[in-house]
């Protein structure tokens, strides 16, 4: 009688425990049971292997210390990465690096094969190497030319854009130091033919005038100037004319004793600046007579402000005489 009501009470104590377990603030629980699941799922995918490739990696060639590349090899490669979802998630193309050590080779052309094994990487300080790992680098070769690399010594050249006012041209560029060292892959070195200045402009420029610190512009740009910039003076001069002028007069360049010079007029041909000569009358001038070496040499006599900028080319007649 006993045992029956015990094992009676016992049931119902049973069936009250599993009412209250599923019944009894089911939103509640079923809530837990949601964030628990969650919780293991995103544990665990974390945590599951995953592959992510990634385009415009860039890749670099550890060289030998005394060769340089002379070739256009890629830049950058695809790289599939294979470790933790979290690892790949926080790696983005831009902060990896693919490493190639060529270290070991001889000059010469190269076929280079990049696979998981011959590479490293550079990865973000957050990612641990041990959580990746390369599973696949395309493209899988790469040609790579290595040479020697030298020094050479070229000519500098200034290089020049526009035009300077109508009458005026440019006479000479120069550069200080007229030439510069390189540094390069021997056959580009050699057939470099000289250096480049920065371009300079030559518009609205009547007079000479200096860059200073012009750069030095290699368009080849595995050549490297040593010295990178230069100083240019630039000569610019107004357009030269040349002019006849009749009825100059001449006159010796002693006087006081009666003598005079023949003839008192001559003819001259003039060369200097258009503005200036263009507007020179023979009353502006005269021809002086002097004695030299036995004969009488006639010399421009020129207003002081213009000595020394305007050249006499020639006489009519050519030569002279001294009247007594």
């Amino acid at each position: 009688m006993f045992f029956r009501e015990g094992q009676k009470g016992a049931t119902l104590l049973g069936r009250r425990w599993l009412r209250e377990l599923f019944f009894e603030d089911w939103a509640l629980k079923l809530l837990a049971l949601l964030i628990a699941l969650g919780l293991w799922y995103a544990v665990t995918g974390q945590r599951a292997p995953a592959t992510v490739r990634l385009r415009n990696v860039p890749l670099f060639f550890v060289l030998p210390s005394d060769m340089e590349i002379s070739n256009d090899p890629r830049e950058q490669v695809e790289v599939t990465l294979r470790g933790g979802r979290r690892a790949l998630e926080a790696i983005k193309a831009g902060d990896l690096v693919v490493n190639f050590d060529a270290s070991s080779y001889r000059p010469g052309e190269r076929m280079v094969r990049l696979t998981p094994q011959n590479v490293t990487l550079e990865l973000p300080e957050e990612v641990s190497a041990a959580s990746v790992a390369v599973e696949r680098i395309e493209p899988a070769t790469v040609p790579l030319r290595l040479e020697r690399r030298i020094e050479r010594e070229v000519e500098v050249k200034v290089q020049f854009e526009g035009q300077p006012p109508p009458n005026f041209s440019v006479v000479g560029g120069q550069p200080k130091p007229a030439t510069i060292r390189v540094r390069g892959p021997e056959s580009l070195v050699n057939a470099l033919p000289h250096a480049l200045t920065e371009t300079i402009s030559l518009d609205s420029r009547s007079e000479s005038f200096t860059v200073a610190h012009a750069a030095i512009d290699i368009p080849e740009r595995k050549i490297v100037p040593l010295e990178t910039v230069v100083d240019v003076i630039v000569n610019i001069e107004e357009e030269r004319l040349d002019k006849v002028l009749p009825g100059v007069a001449v006159r010796l360049a002693e006087t006081g004793d009666g003598r005079a010079a023949r003839p008192a007029l001559a003819s001259v041909t003039l060369r200097g600046p258009r503005s200036i000569v263009g507007a020179l009358r023979p009353a502006d001038i005269s021809l002086v007579l002097a004695a030299q070496d036995g004969t009488l040499q006639p010399r421009l006599f020129l207003p002081p402000n213009l000595q020394g900028r305007v050249e006499l080319l020639s006489t009519a007649p050519a030569n002279f005489s001294i009247s007594k």
